[in-house]
């Protein structure tokens, strides 16, 4: 019974051993993670977080005015497409259901360039 209770001691002493040299390989690997400037990199991502909230409203403010300018874009090239298709001021005015008159300005403007 002696016998068994040593040799259970070594297997035990031995797995220790293997367990602490585990560990400090596993710390001489990851040292450079655990040196890293924590707080520096800490800043950093606030700062950043703050420029996209920046960006993020400049962005809000900006749309509405693209969004006006790209729908009389698309108004005024669907005025010149259905123009070249042969399309009357009249019939195109019917049709994007705008005044005749801002067709043929739109139209006029267009011979201008």
């Amino acid at each position: 019974m002696g016998d068994l209770t040593i040799t259970f001691l070594i297997i035990l002493v031995m797995v220790d051993l293997l367990m602490i040299a585990g560990f400090v390989f596993f710390y001489l690997k990851f040292k450079k993670v655990f040196d890293l400037p924590w707080e520096e990199i800490k800043e950093s991502i606030e700062r950043a977080q703050e420029l996209v909230k920046k960006l993020e409203k400049l962005q809000k403010a900006s749309k509405p005015l693209a969004e006006g300018r790209s729908k009389d874009r698309s108004v005024k090239d669907q005025v010149f497409y259905l123009s070249e298709r042969g399309l009357s001021p009249k019939e195109i005015a019917k049709q994007l259901k705008i005044s005749e008159a801002e067709v043929e300005v739109i139209l006029s403007s267009k011979k201008l360039r």
